[in-house]
């Protein structure tokens, strides 16, 4: 039982989290909203609609582990798995501006993260700096991008891939945002529960599960389509799209939700699992800049790097043995 409130509660996230982004779309262009200002807020807090609802209600229902867990393993979905995929279907351009500028504020970030984990809590004053960080970062977004052609500016990019075929329609936008909200907040309370009772009836932490299951789900949408855009040989704004969802998950969603509820913080989760996280960050960057392209062979390296690390999460758990590794 406790499965199936996972499953389906991962499910209408993914459902709700595409009505929001197709809503919050269709409304800003109903209004004639800028592409850059519709990549910059709209999607981009649209899309990470599914991690903010899910760690508002972990936070809610006590259970930090799960909120926490999700935001970390969806970056390293994200920087690992996503990404490595990406590059071994086909290798990803990676411009200067994306590592600089975008990878640079993803390290800044992480860090950050990783600096406040440390101390076993994310307090309110933590999660408004990190707010503060997200505002900043968008700031300077903004004013390197807005002269820029689509071609050259990841927000306008993203922006202009998601309003194909959106409606324009105030209240067909409005109407498909409401919903997606809804949706989401059902889907959150769904996968919580099902999170929490998957944990507790197969005797492991409620932090593996939000690092793989739900990390896994509510990134499955960026996997599809990086996958989608790298086949048909659109990857020059794929590596920003994602560099970008993550600096919003660890700015944005960690800040609203650590200064609505404070964070607890294991120190087994800050010594490993944050670390990780942080450490992938500073690591992807210069990969990214070799010749600005992320190659097949990196991206090998990059999904080798997330399957020890899901292996090691497995290993922790005791759902393997080293034996089971050929150790």
């Amino acid at each position: 039982m406790a499965g199936w409130f996972l499953g389906a509660g991962i499910l209408l996230l993914l459902v709700g989290g595409e009505a929001a982004v197709r809503g919050g779309v269709g409304l800003a262009r109903a209004i004639s909203m800028p592409p850059l200002l519709i990549g910059l807020f709209v999607i981009s807090l649209a899309t990470a609609a599914p991690e903010l609802f899910v760690a508002l209600r972990a936070t809610a229902t006590g259970a930090p582990d799960i909120a926490l867990g999700g935001l970390i393993g969806t970056v390293l979905v994200n920087l690992l798995l996503v990404l490595g995929l990406g590059a071994l279907i086909r290798p990803m351009s990676s411009p200067p501006k994306v590592v600089l500028r975008d990878g640079g504020a993803m390290v800044l970030a992480a860090l950050a993260v990783w600096f406040f984990a440390a101390g076993e809590a994310i307090s309110r004053i933590d999660g408004l700096l990190l707010l503060l960080g997200f505002a900043a970062y968008v700031t300077v977004t903004y004013f390197t991008d807005w002269r820029r052609s689509p071609d050259h500016s990841v927000a306008q990019g993203c922006a202009l891939a998601r309003m194909q075929g959106e409606p324009t329609h105030e209240v067909a936008g409005l109407f498909l945002l409401l919903l997606g909200l809804i949706l989401l907040g059902l889907g959150a309370h769904f996968t919580v529960a099902g999170a929490v009772s998957l944990a507790h009836a197969l005797n492991i932490k409620e932090a593996f599960v939000g690092l793989t299951i739900i990390a896994l789900g509510v990134s499955l949408p960026k996997l599809i389509a990086t996958l989608v855009a790298t086949a048909r040989g659109h990857t020059d704004l794929a590596a920003g799209c994602l560099i970008g969802a993550s600096v919003v998950d660890l700015l944005f969603v960690l800040g609203v939700v650590a200064t609505v509820t404070p964070l607890t913080v294991s120190p087994v989760f800050a010594l490993i699992d944050v670390s990780v996280m942080a450490a992938a960050s500073v690591v992807l960057l210069p990969l990214l800049a070799m010749r600005w392209r992320l190659s097949r062979p990196r991206g090998v390296l990059l999904l080798a790097a997330y399957a020890c690390y899901v292996a090691f999460l497995a290993w922790r758990q005791g759902l393997i043995s080293p034996a089971m590794l050929g150790l």
